[in-house]
């Protein structure tokens, strides 16, 4: 196995990184007096304004990770810091979109989307203009009085993700956010993520199984292992931006996508690039 490198300073930045995982395991009890170990040692950071993907084969612990990240879960050992503080609650204070809308059907596009901030306890009236505000940019605007049953799969992400993005969270994690639209349809929404979220300074967190989603949208990608789920490899993606078209059949793009590839099978990569 590789060691994975890690960026602890960015653009010369020695600012604690936003969003810092250190040495996770995550153990859970299986039958009888067993312990299912889902990840072991997990180390990895995200400073503000990078996106870093997490790419894995299936059941390696990506959506535990970041379950233990958004506190719905507690690591076995190890522990995870926001902006330098390990003891930071994490519980509520880390946006979270899911692979699936999970939108509510009896809400408007404009209810569902100001939910976060509901919750936070914002006015009614201020949660709505915070959310109508946000509606041309993620492309909803004259839909915000629509049902989510009256929204194509793309816009229900839409929705989705302007509801987890609302909150001023500074650490955004998402699962497999177009894991379930058809191809055409999840092509333009990872361009119209990486031109919304461009003008962010979140520390982003993306799991997904999509290589070249993660090479179009990331600045690093982490590859793990199968069960229990470790670090393998850390690839630096240092393409110009906006990517896309010509972009995924450069030759750079390929040697990436090729050692990405050849880390998920088990090797290095290295000869790759």
């Amino acid at each position: 196995m590789t060691d994975a490198r890690q960026d602890d300073g960015r653009d010369g930045d020695t600012s604690p990184p936003r969003l810092a995982v250190n040495g996770v395991t995550k153990e859970f009890r299986a039958s009888g007096n067993g312990r299912l170990r889902a990840l072991e040692d997990v180390t990895l950071t995200v400073r503000a304004g990078e996106f870093v993907s997490i790419i894995g084969p299936s059941g390696c612990g990506k959506s535990t990770l970041l379950n233990v990240i958004a506190g719905l879960e507690e690591p076995t050992a190890g522990q995870v810091a926001l902006d330098g503080d390990p003891g930071a609650a994490r519980l509520g204070h880390v946006a979270y979109m899911h692979q699936r809308d999970l939108l509510l059907p009896w809400r408007t596009v404009l209810d569902n989307a100001r939910l976060g901030l509901e919750l936070q306890g914002i006015p009614s009236n201020e949660s709505r203009d915070a959310a109508r505000a946000l509606m041309g940019r993620f492309g909803l605007e004259g839909f915000e009085d629509a049902y989510p049953w009256r929204l194509s799969g793309g816009m229900r992400q839409r929705v989705a993700l302007l509801r987890a993005t609302l909150p001023e969270r500074g650490v955004l994690l998402l699962d497999e956010p177009f894991g379930a639209l058809d191809a055409l349809t999840r092509g333009d929404l990872q361009q119209w993520l990486a031109d919304a979220l461009d003008r962010e300074d979140r520390a982003v967190l993306q799991v997904t199984h999509d290589v070249e989603e993660a090479l179009l949208l990331s600045d690093r990608v982490y590859v793990m292992t199968p069960l229990p789920g470790r670090i393998h490899d850390e690839v630096r993606v240092d393409l110009p931006r906006p990517r896309g078209g010509e972009t995924v059949t450069g030759r750079d793009f390929v040697a990436l996508k090729a050692r990405l590839m050849s880390a998920l099978s088990g090797g290095t990569g290295r000869e790759a690039v």
